[in-house]
């Protein structure tokens, strides 16, 4: 199984200021810590991995390979394809990274590091995924805000409508070998996209762009397994919602050795001057060409 990682630059330089959660930065307070984390996610992986795979545009290809030189052993440049598509939908580059695919993944977040590989048991699953998301209420506000507002949402995903909590799989790591379903479950993302478009455009400025990303990302994803009886396979199986203290680096260990800085993490310093040691620690040529093409303004 091959590890990909995906970077959509669109979100990254373009999000509207009108939105109530923008990727500007890809959420960290400047993009140091975005090109940071970038950095030492790909080298984790790939001091582990023999095939990690980015999958980008043009942008994304000349930051993240021609200035700073990450060690991807392949790069798909196919995400200009997306330029028609609202900024805000930041999880379009992954939903059509997972698109694209036609043998066995796993799709690692920019904000996961992981300092051991991931067990057997996730790497040959016909789905994984990091863990069961179960107890935020946010997620059902705003899919009955969708069921409310557009005129399309996959009927059996439909029935969900007016409850206060709604499952989903959250997306830090997934992947699988059943290309299939993946086939069939991206698919119905874009047909929902497609069919919402003007609605879409109109309502995201008044609606949490976050949690529209994660319903078409995760939602889907968990409850079209769901309806077709397949299991997911969870790197954190006990886990409802997030492993305590995820996103902290001095918690890794009791973690698995897996780090996600997810949502607010990233805002808190400690996480930020965290990200920073180890990189510099640990690849201090990459820490430090950073720091200089940040400075000229060369990314």
């Amino acid at each position: 199984m091959k590890i990909v990682q995906s970077f959509w630059t669109k979100p990254f330089l373009r999000s509207p200021d009108l939105l109530k959660d923008t990727r500007l930065n890809g959420g960290w307070p400047s993009r140091k810590y975005n090109y940071f984390s970038w950095a030492l996610s790909c080298l984790q992986l790939r001091s582990f991995y023999d095939e990690v795979e980015l999958v980008t545009d043009d942008l994304g290809k000349l930051m993240l390979i021609d200035k700073i030189g990450l060690p991807y052993t392949n790069v798909r440049v196919v995400m200009d394809k997306l330029d028609d598509y609202n900024p805000g939908l930041w999880a379009l580059g992954k939903v059509y990274t997972y698109s694209i695919q036609d043998r066995p993944f796993l799709h690692v977040d920019n904000d996961v590091f992981i300092w051991q590989p991931f067990e057997d048991r996730v790497m040959s699953a016909p789905l994984a995924a990091q863990n069961l998301e179960g107890a935020a209420s946010s997620y059902a506000a705003t899919f009955n805000d969708i069921c409310d507002k557009f005129p399309y949402i996959r009927p059996g995903i439909r029935e969900l409508y007016g409850k206060k909590i709604i499952e989903c799989s959250n997306a830090g790591i997934l992947g699988g070998s059943d290309i299939a379903f993946f086939q069939e479950y991206t698919a119905e993302v874009f047909h929902f996209l497609k069919q919402n478009e003007e609605h879409l455009d109109h309502h995201m400025i008044h609606m949490n762009s976050t949690y529209i990303n994660v319903v078409y990302e995760q939602v889907f994803f968990y409850w079209m397994a769901q309806a077709q009886q397949r299991e997911v396979t969870y790197l954190f199986p006990d886990v409802i919602d997030f492993p305590n203290y995820i996103g902290y680096f001095h918690e890794a260990l009791p973690n698995k050795n897996f780090v996600h800085c997810l949502g607010v993490f990233k805002q808190i310093r400690h996480v930020c001057n965290m990200l920073s040691r180890e990189l510099k620690h640990r690849y201090p040529e990459y820490y430090y060409r950073i720091q200089e093409l940040v400075a000229s303004s060369e990314i």
